[in-house]
């Protein structure tokens, strides 16, 4: 008498519920690493939206865009929250290095406005 068993059904069921886990967590770290690096720069990478950016990253964001403005259209920037603290031609784009006074903080930017606008968050100095 041959009796037959199906030993292989329980343990991959058990290989996919780790694996599902393991996936599950994965997607966990995943998501906090992108979304602290985000959080880092929320104006720089595009993002100044919440959960990233607090109020004063967006007064930031609408501030710059004020600034970009101002920028492309080779007008003077008449704002008392901003401070051009360098301007560079280069590479047929406009580097300008920026000190901004936002609900009660001071910023640094560093923007350059060429066909795209990109920015980066720079030491006050």
């Amino acid at each position: 008498m041959l009796v037959l068993t199906e030993r292989g059904s329980d343990r991959e069921g058990k290989r996919r519920r780790i694996a599902a886990v393991l996936a599950v967590l994965g997607g966990l770290v995943g998501s906090w690493a992108v979304g602290s690096v985000l959080a880092s720069d929320p104006i720089g990478y595009g993002v100044p939206i919440w959960p990233f950016a607090d109020t004063v990253d967006r007064a930031e964001n609408a501030l710059l865009g004020r600034v970009v403005t101002a920028v492309r259209a080779n007008t003077p920037l008449n704002d008392a929250n901003v401070q051009v603290l360098r301007k560079t031609d280069a590479y047929g784009s406009e580097f300008w290095t920026l000190k901004l006074k936002v609900d009660g903080e001071t910023r640094c930017r560093e923007v350059a406005v060429g066909l795209n606008v990109t920015s980066r968050r720079v030491d006050c100095f």
